[in-house]
């Protein structure tokens, strides 16, 4: 039987009594297949009726956090599912009314707010990029508060793909009850194993289904992708949405292969402990996770050099759909590790990707998350050299504190 922490169970009452007086509710989730089945699931546990808006976000921006607590009444809930985190000193600044609660798996921020509920495997002794996605939180917390998800389980193992190896940990729970409930099945031996869902009559791999969400509503961010990916949460590919993934993956194809192109002809610029490319404006009218998508691919090439930190930078459209607008000329940049390097990280030797990335952003004015092995932030287009440079400055510093061989994070 799998173990869950009293902690947890504590929190999740507090989160049930928080959700049951709150007068409206408000969700904010991130636009990948984890924050997409995070939002299904808390529709589901929270009551579609009940939440008066829904925003999807592919940073929680300090405008964004502004923006959505300036419209929460004093028995409102802002429930943020796979994002918050890292930024719960900015939402505990923000919430000057109501309660929000946190349901996350990256590297959490810890505050002192009694009207925040913060629930994250980080703070029961788990890992995030291990033991849960955050899929798999929002539906233990829904399961725990005795909300009727269990029918929706296989959504948190599609959202658990990002997680790699075998689902383990908290990770087993919904896949244990999906496939009780026939939604799952669960392929091969103790170290490799496949995950084949009944995605409402499509029997495909979590993962493929959890790349077709992600294409559907990160590439289509600008087109109500989220919108159509949630709706194929509870409905499937209809013939509408599996055209609009269709569209959007050929786009995705199409920008990946002019960038590449880029990257071959020019090469990757070479710092200390980084390389890194920038594609301008090539990925502006789709979701900044693109960028992601280019990088984790990309950390496989041989173009790349295994033992330095890779980072790709896009320009940002300013515009936040169903909410707002955002300063001019930023710039979304993702880090991820090659192989080799995740080894060194992995054994101590070399600082994780989110601790540098973090402070390089903050020192430049920016902000940036993640976890040890792939990382994201935002930082204005006139600094990137400033935050490369902090960037080297920061894993020099770290492997000097306690010698290369000798560095934990």
């Amino acid at each position: 039987m799998i173990n869950i922490p009293e902690k947890l169970r504590r929190d999740v009452l507090r989160a049930k009594e928080v959700l049951e007086k709150a007068d409206k509710v408000f969700l904010i989730h991130h636009d990948d297949a984890d924050g997409i089945c995070s939002a299904a699931l808390a529709l589901v546990g929270i009551g579609e009726s009940r939440v008066k808006r829904r925003v999807c976000l592919e940073k929680l921006f300090p405008e964004a956090v502004n923006l959505i607590h300036s419209q929460v009444g004093k028995n409102d809930v802002v429930v943020y599912v796979d994002l918050g985190s890292p930024h719960a000193s900015k939402i505990s600044k923000a919430l000057k009314k109501g309660y929000s609660i946190i349901i996350d798996h990256h590297d959490p921020e810890i505050v002192e707010n009694e009207r925040i509920v913060h629930i994250n495997p980080e703070l029961y002794g788990l890992k995030g990029e291990r033991d849960s996605s955050a899929s798999t939180m929002t539906y233990i917390v829904f399961k725990l508060m005795g909300k009727s998800v269990l029918e929706h389980s296989f959504l948190a193992v599609i959202g658990s793909a990002e997680i790699p190896g075998p689902l383990r940990s908290l990770n087993e729970i919904p896949l244990i009850d999906a496939e009780v409930y026939g939604k799952v099945k669960r392929y091969g031996g103790k170290y490799k194993e496949k995950y084949y869902v009944n995605f409402h009559g499509l029997r495909k791999p979590h993962y493929i289904i959890s790349s077709m969400l992600s294409t559907i509503s990160s590439i289509g961010y600008y087109r109500e992708g989220p919108k159509y990916a949630i709706k194929a949460c509870f409905e499937g590919f209809s013939e509408e949405i599996t055209r609009f993934h269709d569209e959007m993956k050929a786009l995705k194809n199409m920008l990946f292969e002019q960038a590449l192109k880029t990257i071959r002809s020019s090469g990757l610029k070479i710092k200390k402990h980084t390389q890194w490319f920038n594609v301008g404006k090539l990925f502006y009218n789709v979701g900044v996770k693109t960028v992601g998508l280019l990088t984790s691919q990309l950390k496989y090439r041989s173009i790349v050099h295994q033992d330095k930190y890779l980072l790709g930078f896009m320009e940002m459209n300013p515009e936040i759909p169903e909410l707002g607008r955002l300063p001019e000329n930023l710039m979304k940049v993702s880090g991820r590790v090659p192989p080799v390097l995740e080894g060194k990280i992995s054994s101590g030797e070399m600082p994780s990707i989110a601790e540098v990335m973090s402070y390089a952003a903050e020192k430049v004015g920016g902000f940036a998350d993640g976890h040890m092995f792939a990382s994201s932030g935002v930082i204005g287009k006139s600094v990137i050299e400033e935050f490369l440079e902090f960037f080297d400055k920061m894993v020099d510093e770290k492997i000097g504190k306690k010698g290369l061989l000798k560095y934990f994070t």
